[in-house]
């Protein structure tokens, strides 16, 4: 062959291959963005996981200071979520060296979820109010050592000897408790979200509410100390939002939505005060896969 003919035939071949690397470096690109946007949990791996308040178990293999290598070797993801109580310590000291190892990963903390029991926007004394306050503020500043964007305060209805979910009748000192959180973590460049949980479709849930689909029957009859049906309570939480300036950190299942509609109902509502975060699984009223499009 010339020596002219063999270097045309190698430029056609080099050619006709770059195509296919490039659409392959495209692919990947892709689904590198596609994984930037998620990240995981701590409390998914609380089985595995050796953190304080636990139970001894050889299936706790893995320290909270690997979590977020764990975490990118296994599933290319680098952004990362702590619940609160699986710190061991809320010293500066040892909130540093947890960066240091998540970044090592070249991850990040993207959120603090906070469980503090009772002590919620929604609880009837103002003692527990004001601890709430006080300890989110806290977190707020833990936060900022850990390089997260933001923290999830739990808006009520969740563990404690008197769990109180939030409700028309204690929104009234709800709001400017939650208000005090958002501002604070306002100056200091934190995002304070709450969750979507608690009543929707059915018990709660306004009649003729969005998402029904058939005329619902008429309300009973009031029944001393049973409280009236009201909004789905995630039309509340956009009141309350809106009123202190907070954000939504929508959970897809913690909507409790009876049916796919509904939850298109809830997710356009509460979406507009997004934190820019929300927590997904997986449900039998609805598909998601189909709330994923939607969204």
């Amino acid at each position: 062959m010339r020596r002219r003919e063999f270097l045309a035939g190698a430029a056609a071949v080099a050619t006709a291959g770059f195509p296919r690397r490039a659409a392959a470096h495209a692919a990947q690109q892709a689904k590198q963005a596609a994984l930037d946007r998620i990240s995981i949990m701590s409390l998914n791996f609380q089985n595995i996981l050796k953190v304080p308040d636990t139970s001894t178990s050889p299936d706790r293999t893995l320290e909270l200071f690997d979590y977020a290598q764990m975490i990118a070797d296994t599933y290319g993801v680098h952004k990362i979520e702590l619940q609160h109580y699986h710190l061991a310590s809320l010293e500066d000291t040892y909130l540093k060296e947890l960066r240091s190892h998540i970044e090592k990963s070249k991850s990040r903390a993207m959120q603090i979820n906070l469980e503090f029991a009772e002590l919620t926007m929604s609880a009837p004394r103002l003692r527990d109010r004001l601890l709430a306050i006080d300890l989110t503020k806290k977190f707020v500043d833990h936060a900022v050592t850990l390089g997260a964007m933001r923290v999830m305060v739990n808006q009520g209805a969740q563990g404690g000897a008197n769990p109180v979910a939030p409700s028309e009748a204690n929104k009234v000192y709800s709001i400017p408790t939650l208000k005090t959180m958002a501002d604070y973590g306002r100056s200091k460049g934190i995002i304070v979200s709450i969750e979507t949980r608690g009543n929707g479709g059915g018990g709660g849930r306004r009649v003729g509410a969005p998402g029904d689909a058939a005329p619902a029957p008429p309300a009973p009859p009031a029944q001393p100390g049973v409280p009236a049906p009201g909004p789905p309570t995630w039309a509340l939480l956009a009141e309350i939002l809106k009123g202190a300036g907070a954000f939504s950190n929508v959970d897809i299942g913690g909507a409790a939505a009876a049916n796919q509609e509904e939850l298109f109902a809830c997710l356009k509502m509460m979406m507009p005060f997004t934190a820019g975060t929300m927590h997904t699984r997986l449900g039998t009223n609805w598909d998601l896969a189909t709330t994923i499009k939607y969204l």
